[in-house]
């Protein structure tokens, strides 16, 4: 099965670059983080790829994120980026959300990409019920 293709909006890239800054400024190994985001982004693109070849809907299993979905104004979903290798029960450290949406950039209908459209750390705030971050630019 051939994996979605994989897409990072602008604001994505620099929250990820953001995020990687963050993992420096605090003593971590910020190459090691990229490396397992970028993995798990790769991991995601396969899985989805079988999820969406498996129905057909052409959607993915999980259910689309409310907020999210209304601030970009399409389904959109949250995967979970867990970056620690161990992290304690109900501890926030590690643990990540990309907000994706799925699109056809091919001649067909299904889904042929994984678009990431923010990534946020699971401590950030979340999107709120109008769709908004709170956050100026967004």
């Amino acid at each position: 099965m051939t994996p979605l293709y994989l897409d990072l909006s602008k604001p994505a890239l620099a929250e990820v670059s953001a995020a990687m800054e963050y993992v420096r400024a605090t003593g971590g190994d910020a190459e090691a983080f990229a490396a397992r985001v970028a993995q798990l982004f790769r991991e995601a693109a396969a899985s989805l790829a079988e999820e969406v070849a498996d129905n057909d809907t052409g959607k993915p299993f999980d259910q689309p994120d409310a907020a999210a979905s209304i601030r970009y104004s399409q389904p959109v979903y949250r995967l979970r980026i867990e970056t620690a290798t161990k992290r304690k029960r109900g501890s926030s450290a590690g643990l990540w959300f990309a907000y994706y949406a799925l699109r056809a950039k091919s001649a067909t209908d299904k889904p042929d990409t994984l678009y990431i459209h923010a990534f946020r750390h699971s401590a950030g705030r979340p999107f709120n019920a109008d769709g908004d971050t709170g956050q100026d630019g967004e």
